[in-house]
């Protein structure tokens, strides 16, 4: 029984070895506030020109192509 008795005090010290959830939230939130930041940055800027010029260009061959997808979608 004294080799139970060991195993299970070793079961329980790696238990008591490993972190906690809370320890490594600290981490992890430092890194989740940098990305935050960072998007919010990338968020706020102004959508390129030409990249509205091209998603302009990409509805109006979607509108000239939509008489003839409608027909295909009901066949």
């Amino acid at each position: 029984m004294n080799d139970r008795d060991r195993e299970g005090s070793t079961v329980q010290d790696s238990h008591a070895t490993q972190t906690t959830p809370a320890a490594d939230l600290g981490s992890n939130s430092a890194i989740g506030r940098k990305l935050k930041a960072f998007y919010d940055d990338v968020a706020s800027e102004p959508v390129p020109d030409r990249f509205l010029s091209l998603l302009d260009a990409l509805d109006k061959a979607e509108q000239r192509a939509g008489g003839s997808l409608g027909e295909q979608e009901g066949a």
